[in-house]
């Protein structure tokens, strides 16, 4: 339920923080152009990758970002004790999994194929929120939109959702993995 409300709020950042964003010029109607990701491979640090104040946790996401290809990782979700990286599975990526469990041995950690990598997430993402101004014209009120941390899909978060919205959202973005919600976001 925490991480559930964490996401939220950072869902409330994300569509307050596109909600500011200028339209550019052009027609509304028309989805946002593909934003270009990077597939190069990377590199487990072997200097500290803690910051004075970070937790166990965030330091874990900070190696694993950095440890992962770019089309590879997708995020991290937590089982009780259990720290999951969710990250597509590609070449070498088991080596990846055991250099970043030597890196926290004293976390439990395991290892989930996800469906998609953040960096496409975060495409569709800022597609959708780029868009609000399209859904809102046509009488539908984005509330956030954010990404899974398991790698299956983006999460649109709406006010209320006509009978044919998932359909739309689907087609328009060409993105079969969008889930709907409905909800408004309510300010900490």
């Amino acid at each position: 339920m925490r991480i559930q409300k964490i996401l939220l709020v950072a869902a409330s950042i994300l569509a307050a923080t596109a909600g500011c964003a200028q339209q550019p010029a052009g027609d509304a109607a028309q989805p946002a152009p593909p934003v270009p990701t990077t597939t190069h491979s990377r590199h487990l640090a072997t200097g500290p990758a803690a910051v004075p104040g970070d937790s166990r946790r965030e330091t874990l996401i900070r190696d694993a970002e950095r440890a992962y290809p770019t089309n590879s990782y997708a995020g991290l979700t937590v089982d009780g004790v259990t720290f999951v990286v969710h990250r597509v599975p590609l070449s070498q990526v088991e080596q990846i999994d055991a250099a970043l469990r030597s890196r926290h041995p004293e976390l439990q950690l395991t290892f989930a194929d996800a469906r998609h990598a953040r960096t496409v997430l975060n495409q569709v993402t800022e597609k959708i929120k780029k868009d609000i101004p399209y859904w809102r014209a046509n009488g539908v009120a984005v509330a956030a939109v954010a990404p899974r941390a398991d790698g299956s899909g983006v999460t649109v978060m709406v006010r209320q959702a006509p009978a044919d919205l998932a359909a739309a959202m689907r087609q328009r973005y060409e993105f079969p993995n969008l889930e709907l919600k409905e909800g408004e976001i309510i300010p900490a």
